[in-house]
């Protein structure tokens, strides 16, 4: 064995228990304050940096070459000793220094651009070059953006005053911007989504996802959209989900008749969804209620409908895919009922105590912590047979400490680049651009807002995308009209959806990686299951009542119906199959009454419009019915019927 390898190996021995050092002491914060809030943050910041750098030396294995494991290995070196440094140095200095910056000395400024170099580095290797870039090109723009031509140009700022914002110096800036977010609301939350892989609770969504399956011709497809959901819908990310539940769906369902573009497709979409489904959605969301300064319930709330929008209309696709073809068949998977029955209560009792605690305000951190605790002692309560080995649930336990740091990382690189913006003045330059192309037009306003957001968000994580949306494109839908809530909810919706574009479209290459077929295939399958998904944010920016139930019409009610309707008519004009095959004028037909129709009604909002799709589609769905009953035998008893 190499050095390399042996340095490799300690580590990733050294992940978890550090990371577990980083658990006890955000559990010890949840009940007793240690310190102060700045202290707090940059302890925690210290600590996410110093498990990242070990994650980074346990991934050189992993690299192909000798030099490719070199320079990670030396990443992971320097990162470690620069965290531990700047960390203790810091925490020593922290109140001196929340005193006198900007008017920092010689070795602070050292110290902090080592912070910053830090963050990129470990961001570089953790996150991909992308998302490293973007950070340090906005770092070289707030130092040298005065130095550009005409309108680029911004305004000098002395070193000092960059330094100490970027690296957070005297105050919850660069950094340490989202430090709160990160510390006191999802890590807990994140390694509560670990610890039910620990626990087995994610072997139980599978069998009850094989459950619903059984119902339906083709239904290890629906089991696959259930089980990723289930999944999803506690760690809140989609490309992970997509890596962790897509290694067993998608070869499941590449087995039993679907191509491995439509396999792919559908754990991309189901992933996908898992971030607009409450209670626990991805970190976009927790992001929105710091942002609008609302409790993250309402943020819950507000995105029931929408996000159950979504999961019908993939559904919906999913069997007009399955009509279609033909070489899905019917299969029944043996489902273990008593692995259901002995771990759902302790999913059932830590989940609900987790939702109660989030919906009395009480902290995410505090809601994380007994959700943590009372899954573990339901789990000690169960038989030999269905309680987790030692190994599997450390295994677990590392899998969200991991999560929840990367995420931390995220927030922390993306926290510099929200601060160039807003400090330079940029991001508020480009917002009025974007408002000046809308020229006050709600709909130009929608439609630039969609394309913006979807540039922004091409290859990056979800919750860097939504913080620069929020920064450049929000505040221009709010110009044309839009809520915060809603202006908000449209450009989170496209920071997700940003994962399905391409040509980057970091799902789909996930997934097709693991499927083995092409990338331009899956994201076609994608757009014909899912593509009327994005009409979803369109129709609750357009009609009131989908993200606030107090408000909640006729019309809403109406609307959801069309939706529903739309998306059936559609994914059958698509895969010219819905229940049968459809004939040519069938499908011109559903193309007319279908997404032509909604369209019309959210421009127009002339009800005749939102009725006449629903009613199309019953006209055609009691003409099927009525064409299948079989034929009443009318003549002579015993004669055989009619001759």
């Amino acid at each position: 064995m190499t050095f390399s390898d042996r340095l490799s190996r300690m580590c990733d021995r050294a992940v978890l228990p550090v990371g577990l050092a980083l658990v006890l002491y955000q559990s010890i914060m949840v009940w007793y304050s240690l310190h102060g809030a700045l202290l707090h943050y940059l302890t925690h910041l210290s600590l996410v940096l110093v498990v990242a750098a070990l994650m980074v030396g346990a991934s050189a294995v992993t690299r192909t070459t000798p030099l490719a494991r070199t320079i990670t290995l030396a990443c992971a070196v320097c990162g470690l000793i620069a965290a531990a440094a700047c960390g203790l140095f810091f925490y020593a200095q922290a109140e001196n220094l929340e005193i006198i910056q900007p008017f920092i000395d010689t070795q602070t400024m050292t110290m902090g651009v080592l912070l910053v170099v830090t963050v990129l580095i470990v961001t570089w290797q953790i996150w991909g070059v992308g998302l490293a870039l973007i950070c340090a090109s906005a770092t070289l723009y707030f130092a040298f953006g005065h130095l550009l031509p005409g309108v680029f140009a911004i305004s000098p700022q002395p070193t000092n005053v960059i330094v100490s914002f970027l690296a957070g110096i005297g105050g919850p800036r660069g950094v340490l911007s989202y430090a709160p977010l990160s510390a006191d609301v999802i890590f807990l939350l994140l390694v509560y989504g670990g610890l039910m892989h620990g626990c087995r609770v994610i072997d139980m969504f599978g069998e009850i996802g094989g459950a619903i399956g059984n119902l339906f011709r083709g239904g290890v497809a629906y089991s696959a959209i259930a089980a990723s959901t289930l999944i999803g819908m506690v760690t809140g990310q989609a490309v992970s989900n997509i890596a962790l539940s897509g290694i067993m769906t998608i070869p499941s369902m590449t087995r039993n008749g679907f191509t491995r573009e439509q396999a792919g497709a559908v754990e991309v979409l189901a992933s996908t969804g898992s971030q607009l489904l409450p209670p626990i959605m991805g970190l976009g969301a927790f992001l929105m209620a710091v942002i609008l300064g609302v409790s993250y319930i309402e943020i819950v709330f507000a995105a029931l409908i929408p996000g159950v929008m979504y999961m019908l209309a993939v559904c919906i696709g999913v069997y007009a895919l399955i009509c279609r073809s033909e070489s899905v068949p019917y299969v029944r998977v043996t489902v273990d009922w008593a692995k259901i029955r002995w771990i759902a209560p302790s999913f059932i009792v830590s989940f609900t105590v987790l939702i109660v605690l989030l919906y009395l305000r009480y902290s995410p951190a505090m809601a994380g912590f007994w959700g943590m605790a009372l899954l573990l002692a339901g789990t000690a309560l169960r038989p030999a047979a269905h309680r987790p080995t030692v190994a599997g649930l450390f295994a677990g336990i590392r899998e969200g400490i991991m999560t929840a740091v990367q995420l931390a990382l995220v927030l922390a690189a993306i926290g510099m680049v929200v601060q160039t913006l807003t400090t330079t003045g940029t991001g508020v330059a480009l917002g009025r651009t974007v408002s000046m192309f809308a020229d006050g037009n709600l709909w130009t306003g929608l439609l630039i807002g969609m394309l913006v957001s979807l540039f922004i968000g091409m290859g990056l994580p979800t919750p860097a995308a939504y913080a620069l949306i929020a920064i450049v494109v929000v505040p221009a839908l709010i110009d044309v009209g839009l809520s915060p809530l809603k202006a908000n909810m449209f450009g989170f919706y496209f920071a997700i959806f940003s994962t399905l574009t391409p040509p980057v479209a970091v799902g789909i290459l996930t997934a097709a990686r693991i499927s083995g077929g092409s990338f331009m295939g899956t994201a076609l399958e994608c757009v014909k299951l899912g593509g009327v998904c994005f009409a979803v944010p369109f129709i609750f920016v357009i009609v009131g009542g989908f993200l606030d139930f107090d408000n909640f019409t006729l019309e809403t009610a109406l609307v959801f119906v069309l939706f529903v309707t739309t998306t059936a008519m559609m994914a059958g004009a698509i895969f010219g199959a819905l229940g049968r095959r459809l004939s040519a004028v069938e499908r011109a037909i559903f193309i007319v009454a279908g997404p032509m129709t909604l369209i019309l009604y959210l421009i127009t909002s002339w009800l005749a419009l939102g009725l006449f799709g629903p009613a199309v589609f019953a006209l055609w769905l009691g003409a099927r019915i009525i064409r299948s009953k079989p034929a009443v035998a009318s003549g002579p008893a015993g004669d055989g019927g009619l001759k």
